[in-house]
Protein backbone atom coordinates (compact mmCIF):
# COMPACT_ATOMS: atom_id res chain seq x y z
CA UNK A 1 0.00 0.00 0.00
CA UNK A 2 1.43 3.39 -0.81
CA UNK A 3 2.49 6.12 1.29
CA UNK A 4 2.75 4.38 4.83
CA UNK A 5 4.64 6.12 7.31
CA UNK A 6 7.89 5.53 7.03
CA UNK A 7 8.32 4.41 11.35
CA UNK A 8 8.29 6.07 13.87
CA UNK A 9 10.54 9.08 14.21
CA UNK A 10 11.88 11.34 16.83
CA UNK A 11 12.49 15.05 16.44
CA UNK A 12 16.49 13.93 16.37
CA UNK A 13 16.36 11.98 13.26
CA UNK A 14 13.37 13.79 11.62
CA UNK A 15 14.44 15.13 7.94
CA UNK A 16 15.40 18.94 8.09
CA UNK A 17 15.17 19.64 4.38
CA UNK A 18 12.16 19.01 1.72
CA UNK A 19 14.79 16.65 -0.75
CA UNK A 20 15.70 14.97 2.41
CA UNK A 21 11.64 13.89 2.48
CA UNK A 22 11.38 13.28 -1.15
CA UNK A 23 14.21 10.99 -0.96
CA UNK A 24 12.56 8.74 1.93
CA UNK A 25 9.19 8.93 0.44
CA UNK A 26 10.20 7.78 -3.51
CA UNK A 27 12.02 4.86 -1.79
CA UNK A 28 8.62 3.77 -0.01
CA UNK A 29 7.13 3.91 -3.09
CA UNK A 30 6.94 0.79 -5.14
CA UNK A 31 7.58 0.83 -8.78
CA UNK A 32 3.86 0.47 -10.29
CA UNK A 33 3.08 3.12 -8.05
CA UNK A 34 5.43 5.50 -9.37
CA UNK A 35 4.73 4.63 -12.89
CA UNK A 36 0.61 5.44 -12.00
CA UNK A 37 1.90 8.32 -10.26
CA UNK A 38 3.81 9.47 -13.48
CA UNK A 39 1.04 9.06 -15.36
CA UNK A 40 -1.12 11.64 -13.78
CA UNK A 41 -1.15 14.97 -14.34
CA UNK A 42 -0.17 17.80 -11.75
CA UNK A 43 -3.91 18.74 -11.27
CA UNK A 44 -4.89 15.13 -10.92
CA UNK A 45 -1.97 14.22 -8.52
CA UNK A 46 -2.90 17.67 -6.39
CA UNK A 47 -6.57 15.97 -6.29
CA UNK A 48 -6.01 12.69 -5.48
CA UNK A 49 -2.75 12.54 -3.38
CA UNK A 50 -2.44 15.43 -1.56
CA UNK A 51 -5.81 14.97 0.39
CA UNK A 52 -4.70 12.04 1.68
CA UNK A 53 -1.05 12.59 1.82
CA UNK A 54 -0.86 15.93 3.66
CA UNK A 55 -2.10 15.17 7.11
CA UNK A 56 0.11 11.92 6.87
CA UNK A 57 3.19 14.35 5.92
CA UNK A 58 2.07 16.78 8.17
CA UNK A 59 2.01 14.51 11.59
CA UNK A 60 4.96 12.33 9.98
CA UNK A 61 7.61 14.81 9.85
CA UNK A 62 6.58 17.21 12.36
CA UNK A 63 5.62 20.13 9.86
CA UNK A 64 3.51 21.53 12.46
CA UNK A 65 4.98 20.44 15.62
CA UNK A 66 8.64 21.26 16.07
CA UNK A 67 10.53 20.37 12.51
CA UNK A 68 11.41 23.72 12.34
CA UNK A 69 14.09 23.25 10.29
CA UNK A 70 11.97 21.46 7.49
CA UNK A 71 9.39 24.28 7.31
CA UNK A 72 11.92 26.45 6.83
CA UNK A 73 12.90 24.37 3.64
CA UNK A 74 9.59 24.17 2.60
CA UNK A 75 9.07 27.96 2.49
CA UNK A 76 12.30 28.31 0.35
CA UNK A 77 10.50 26.80 -2.51
CA UNK A 78 7.51 29.43 -1.88
CA UNK A 79 7.67 32.75 -4.47
CA UNK A 80 9.99 30.92 -6.33
CA UNK A 81 8.63 27.23 -7.42
CA UNK A 82 5.03 27.75 -5.72
CA UNK A 83 3.17 30.29 -4.82
CA UNK A 84 3.21 31.93 -1.67
CA UNK A 85 0.35 30.44 0.06
CA UNK A 86 1.27 26.49 -1.34
CA UNK A 87 1.03 24.56 2.25
CA UNK A 88 4.21 22.75 3.02
CA UNK A 89 2.78 19.50 2.67
CA UNK A 90 1.70 20.29 -1.15
CA UNK A 91 5.54 21.63 -1.79
CA UNK A 92 6.61 18.32 -0.60
CA UNK A 93 3.80 16.64 -2.12
CA UNK A 94 4.89 18.70 -5.96
CA UNK A 95 8.51 17.81 -5.57
CA UNK A 96 7.85 14.05 -5.26
CA UNK A 97 5.51 14.60 -7.90
CA UNK A 98 8.46 15.80 -10.33
CA UNK A 99 11.01 13.22 -9.08
CA UNK A 100 8.61 10.69 -10.45
CA UNK A 101 7.54 11.80 -12.93
CA UNK A 102 11.12 12.74 -14.50
CA UNK A 103 12.13 8.97 -14.11
CA UNK A 104 9.03 6.70 -14.41
CA UNK A 105 6.92 8.35 -17.39
CA UNK A 106 6.03 5.26 -19.85
CA UNK A 107 7.07 6.38 -23.40
CA UNK A 108 5.78 5.51 -26.54
CA UNK A 109 8.92 3.06 -27.91
CA UNK A 110 9.45 2.65 -31.91
CA UNK A 111 10.15 -0.84 -33.47
CA UNK A 112 12.29 -0.88 -36.39
CA UNK A 113 10.05 -1.47 -38.93
CA UNK A 114 8.55 1.93 -37.71
CA UNK A 115 5.18 0.77 -35.87
CA UNK A 116 5.04 1.89 -32.05
CA UNK A 117 4.17 -0.30 -29.39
Amino acid sequence: MMFQPVNDHTMLCQPTTVDAVVDLLFEDISLRDRVVMAGLSEQEFDSRVYLSMAKILRKEFGLYSGNDELLKSCFSYLGTDYDSFEDPAMVIIKELWKRVKNGHSLRLVEKKNGTST
